[in-house]
């Protein structure tokens, strides 16, 4: 009996036959991809000045906004590019001192006791000034910078082997 099977006939519980997969070209949409990284750049935004009020290190939003604003490209732009990797990361860099702006300028509109425009514009006057220690902010940016560096690269890593 032995004899009459093949190795052809004889398949290995839980081994799955070999399928021949046509990989489908997408085509990456920038514009959605832009606003797809606005929007998770948002979110990491949110997450960072929230923190910030409850008197945590918000620097750990900053992975959150490494991660959020390149799979908010990808999810709208449906592929990452160069091209895309180059506007999410001016975006995220943008919206990282954004972040880091407001915060500081809810705490000046709680002590001025001015509105939350006012007191996030009046941020760098009272740095140029010395109302607000800079070496302070500057550690703060640095550190959101660093954290959100610590979200992208991963990101984009995992990102650009799959589209290998």
């Amino acid at each position: 009996m032995e004899e009459n099977l093949k190795n052809d006939d004889v398949q290995i519980v839980g081994e799955e036959p070999e399928v021949e997969t046509a990989m489908v070209d997408v085509k990456e949409r920038v514009l959605l991809g832009i606003i797809g990284a606005f929007l998770g750049s948002l979110i990491g935004a949110i997450c960072i000045v929230l923190l910030n009020q409850f008197g945590y290190i918000a620097s750990i939003c900053g992975v959150v906004m490494g991660i959020c604003t390149f799979k908010g490209y990808v999810l709208l732009g449906k592929k990452m590019s160069i091209k895309g990797l180059i506007f999410s990361g001016i975006i995220m860099l943008v919206m990282v001192y954004f972040s880091n702006m407001v915060s500081y300028g809810l705490a000046v509109a709680e002590y001025y006791q001015v509105d939350i425009l006012t007191g996030t514009f009046a941020v760098n006057y009272l740095i140029v000034e010395g109302g607000i220690d800079a070496a302070a902010y500057v550690k703060d940016l640095f550190m959101l910078v660093v954290f959100t560096a610590i979200g992208a690269v991963p990101t984009v890593k995992e990102r650009f082997k799959q589209n290998k």
